[in-house]
């Protein structure tokens, strides 16, 4: 139409996790990747909670003059039934982080110290996967906050 309005929810910090594992130990082995969307009910009571109000939002007199007509999940769709809906509709947000982890213990991949890569000698690790959690804004800038980082590492350790 001529005139809309869009309103979706997205979940920025879920409680999910998913788990990447290798198949095999050549470099050409394909990884198994699971995303473990939706796993704790935490995540699926705020997506319907946001769904819910993407509806009461939707539905205030200032919007009245724009006609709306709820498409999905649609209006024959019930509160009751929104966590089907969730769970058949629901995409990425596409701020994944995470995957190696950084830190001192037994878990960690990478030193918070020289974003090293333990084990291995040349290797460092300088993008959003060494982010513990998922920022609430974009990863572009906490990205190259860690690449500047980097590099003082890499600059420190030529001079």
């Amino acid at each position: 139409p001529a005139n809309a309005f869009t309103l979706m929810g997205g979940l920025v910090r879920p409680a999910s996790r998913g788990e990447l594992t290798l198949t095999g130990p050549e470099d050409d082995d394909p990884i198994a990747l699971d995303l473990g969307v939706l796993s704790v009910q935490s995540d699926m009571d705020a997506l319907v909670a946001s769904v819910k109000e993407s509806r009461e939002v939707g539905r205030q007199e200032a919007l009245a003059e724009w006609g709306p007509v709820e498409i999905y999940p649609g209006a024959d769709v019930s509160d009751d039934d929104l966590e089907d809906y969730v769970r058949s509709s629901v995409v990425t947000y596409h701020h994944q982080v995470g995957t190696c982890k950084m830190g001192t213990d037994a878990l960690a991949v990478v030193s918070p110290h020289t974003l090293r890569v333990y084990g291995l000698q040349g290797l460092r690790v300088a993008d959003a996967s060494i982010m513990p959690l998922v920022p609430s804004g974009n990863t572009n800038a906490p990205t190259i906050m860690i690449a500047e980082r980097a590099a003082k590492f890499i600059l420190d350790d030529v001079n």
